[in-house]
């Protein structure tokens, strides 16, 4: 078990049997593991912790572990959001670049998303990296809730099959959004995602998307 100092919190790394080694970056050097989880049982996500504490926050939609994996299934309609809204887990953060890497399974879900969000009180999106069986691409964001705005910077089609688990790299280095799925790679360019990061996560539409083998890390750019 190892621990690093964050300007607010102690935030113990989190449990996988071994620390993962350091990935190999294409345009970011890992330096610090900020998090590394297998989510393969409950006590992976913090439930009722205060709203400071270090480890995954299964928020908005149920989160459970099913297969050994984190189990998607989004809010459905309400009062507050009557379209209901996506699953969201997320790591509270006080990071600027950082790394990524997952293992995840579209399932019965449509969409899924790894995504960012700025320091702001609350924090606005930032940008995601979009995944569904027929296309990946890397959208830069702004806003929270009803002045949640997007806009989508590049798109590749793609032949995901939705009951395989999929590997992926994000890389988040100064203005450079980068996401390698297998052999597909796409990489977008923004001022938007230099802006220093408070929450960093994944998300999933509808029920059924699984996510395992969880590793963020602190990261500078390549030389």
């Amino acid at each position: 078990m190892k621990s690093f100092l964050f300007p607010v919190l102690l935030a113990p790394v989190l449990a996988l049997a071994t620390d993962p080694a350091p990935p190999a970056g294409q345009i970011c050097q890992p330096e610090k593991l900020v998090a590394a989880e297998a989510f393969d049982r409950p006590e992976a996500f913090l439930g009722k912790a205060p709203p400071t504490a270090p480890g995954w926050r299964g928020g908005i939609g149920t989160w459970s572990i099913r297969d050994g994996a984190a189990y998607a299934v989004q809010e459905g309609p309400s009062e507050k959001r009557p379209n209901g809204h996506e699953a969201v887990c997320e790591h509270v953060v006080d990071l600027g670049d950082y790394l990524l890497t997952a293992e995840f399974k579209l399932g019965t879900s449509p969409q899924i998303g790894f995504v960012c969000r700025d320091t702001h009180n609350p924090n606005h999106h930032q940008g995601r990296v979009v995944i569904t069986p027929t296309a990946i691409w890397i959208q830069k964001m702004s806003g929270i809730a009803k002045e949640t705005r997007r806009e989508e910077l590049t798109k590749i089609p793609v032949q995901l099959d939705p009951h395989t688990w999929h590997r992926i790299t994000v890389e988040v280095c100064g203005d450079r959004f980068f996401a390698r799925i297998g052999s597909h790679v796409l990489e977008a360019r923004h001022e938007r995602f230099q802006d220093r990061k408070g929450r960093i996560g994944f998300v999933a539409r509808d029920e059924g998307a699984q996510f395992r083998a969880v590793s963020l890390w602190s990261a500078q750019p390549k030389s």
